[in-house]
């Protein structure tokens, strides 16, 4: 017959040699990797600037017109610095009136460089 534990006692445990992971510690990325890393997060993404096509397409005209007003100058080169996509997706409708993909650097229109827009999205509605 097999001996039961007792009230306050544990079964013995399994023999678990090998199941921990090694306790090697990697080493932090270098300089090179981290600077590479740095320049891709700010590469623009030509899936997100669909996602933004997308939200803006479903916007009405009144809704365009507001989000125009609210976005001050200033604070539509933050929102650039944050969103690449989002001043190739302006640059793109301001010169066709239609979007695509976004470029890998947006270019400088000589509408943009000595007529800024007043809004963040001026040219959209």
């Amino acid at each position: 017959m097999a001996r039961q534990p007792q009230m306050n006692q544990r079964p013995e445990m399994p023999d678990m040699a090998g199941a921990n992971m090694p306790s090697e510690q990697r080493g932090l990325p270098d300089d090179k990797t981290i600077n590479q890393a740095k320049k891709n997060i700010m590469r623009p993404s030509s899936q997100l600037a669909a996602v933004l096509v997308s939200r803006l397409g479903a916007m009405t005209e009144e809704q365009l017109a507001q989000l125009d007003r609210a976005i001050s100058p200033e604070a539509a080169k933050a929102l650039l610095l944050l969103l690449p996509e989002l001043g190739a997706l302006m640059e793109a409708i301001a010169g066709s009136g239609q979007a695509g993909p976004p470029p890998t650097q947006p270019p400088k229109t000589a509408q943009t460089q000595s007529n800024p827009q007043m809004g963040a999205l001026g040219g959209m509605s």
